[in-house]
């Protein structure tokens, strides 16, 4: 099978090309944003696969066997990671907190994002398309959207594995 252009890939998305003026300061930090778009290209998926594995065998499983659970509490930070995500406190709210802030912050800055109003656009498609910002606003709407992609990797300590510790903790 063909592999389509950016071009194609781009309007099959309806994005179009930005038509506004250039920031050549931004333009020059162009290998940065492409450093970054590759590298979590690259390992959302495993980051992803690391903090599900993370939520599983330190945050659930020591809710359901009083065995596993007294092996993770003698270690200082999977103990730890344990208290605060199956009681949701401590790290886990400062976590939500933080993830809550990116994501108020990426809704102001949304319309200035390379990919404009595109959902669901992973960053192979960023990749791809080359959806790199051109000026300041595109920049810090990329940036954030950039934390935010990598910083929710880490959902999986609370969704579904935090809340259901929590609800199996209130109830035995």
């Amino acid at each position: 099978m063909a592999k389509l252009s950016k071009d194609q890939l781009r309007m099959m998305h309806g994005i179009t090309e930005p038509t506004g003026p250039s920031d050549p300061t931004v333009l020059s930090r162009r290998r940065l944003h492409e450093a970054g778009a590759r590298w979590l290209a690259r390992w959302s998926y495993p980051l992803q696969g690391i903090f599900a594995s993370i939520g599983l065998v330190i945050v659930l499983l020591p809710t359901m066997s009083k065995s596993w659970r007294s092996v993770v509490e003698v270690m200082p930070i999977a103990g730890r990671i344990f208290q605060d995500f199956s009681s949701l406190s401590g790290g886990a709210v400062l976590l939500f907190y933080f993830l809550s802030g990116l994501f108020l912050i990426q809704t102001r800055v949304q319309s200035k994002n390379p990919a404009g109003q595109a959902s669901f656009l992973t960053y192979r498609d960023v990749v791809e398309m080359e959806l790199y910002p051109k000026n300041k606003g595109e920049e810090l709407a990329y940036w954030v959207d950039f934390c935010l992609a990598f910083a929710g990797t880490t959902l999986w300590l609370y969704l579904p594995f935090g809340i259901l510790a929590f609800a199996i903790r209130m109830g035995g």
